[in-house]
């Protein structure tokens, strides 16, 4: 994998990958190694990848006092090895599919980014052999549409509990929960969720609360058109919060199983197999 300089890879396309890696898991939990990260790409995007020494490090980014002395504080050195061990790791797991790879070589604080040639995943379909969508599926987060919005530990686990039901899913390609979750709160073209992350279909929903009743709506999307491929209701008075996510959860996971029989779904047509369908009372 050659290294490239910043301005050899799209900078637009380097922020974009950047924002994968500060969403993941890994990430949002250490928010020190996020504004390691963060500051030191924005330096380097910056053309001022030169200045990236421990000291300013320190100061900048770990609050450290204009006296430090790096070589009595070895902060920035065993945060950089940590960061250094942590994007490997994310790019084994969640990021293999990811565009751009940041990495930093040893001895150094300026991050070097490279495309990812297919080592780590390939992020470009086969020309040569076209990726059937049917096959690939992103979860979005499902959205709380509460008067209070006092529904979001519901929706959060709604979600869990949809990506990992379409997982089980023989050939079926579910995109990582830490890619996905940066729509959260920045919607987006399905399209353009679709290209970003290399998926064919995505499932979005909401979820509405009164009193012990519970609303959820959710779609099948697909990514080549933007269209609905099919939409359901279902709604219940919730005395089991587990079991109401699981039953959803499985009612989604049979209507994609089923969208996958080429004789009732077909990618070329978004609505060979549409139905709205309204759940129990």
């Amino acid at each position: 994998m050659e290294c490239e300089t910043p301005e050899i890879i799209e900078r637009d396309l380097i922020v974009d990958e950047l924002q994968k890696v500060l969403a993941s898991e890994t990430f949002t939990r250490s928010q020190r190694m996020s504004r390691f990260l963060r500051f030191t790409v924005g330096q380097s995007l910056e053309g001022r990848g030169d200045r990236l020494k421990e000291y300013l490090i320190g100061v900048e980014v770990y609050d450290k006092p204009e006296s430090l002395d790096p070589r009595f504080d070895p902060i920035v050195r065993v945060e950089a090895g940590r960061l250094r061990a942590k994007l490997r790791e994310y790019y084994e797991t969640d990021g293999r599919y990811d565009r751009v790879v940041i990495s930093y070589p040893k001895r150094s604080y300026a991050p070097q980014f490279h495309r990812n040639q297919g080592t780590i995943g390939p992020t470009i379909p086969d020309q040569g052999r076209p990726q059937d969508p049917s096959r690939s599926i992103a979860v979005l987060p499902f959205l709380d549409m509460s008067q209070n919005y006092g529904l979001q530990n519901f929706c959060d686990g709604l979600t869990e509990e949809v990506n990992t039901a379409l997982g089980s899913i023989d050939g079926l390609r579910v995109a990582a929960r830490s890619s996905v979750q940066r729509f959260k709160d920045c919607p987006a073209d399905v399209r353009r969720i679709g290209r970003e992350l290399n998926t064919g279909m995505v499932i979005e929903g909401s979820v509405r609360g009164c009193g012990s009743r519970l609303r959820v709506t959710f779609q099948l999307n697909s990514c080549a058109d933007g269209y609905h491929i099919w939409c359901e209701t279902r709604e219940s008075r919730v005395q089991d919060v587990w079991a109401f996510q699981g039953e959803i959860s499985s009612a989604i996971a049979a209507r994609v199983r089923n969208s996958l029989a080429p004789t009732r779904w077909h990618p070329t047509s978004a609505f060979a197999w549409t139905q709205g369908a309204s759940a129990r009372a």
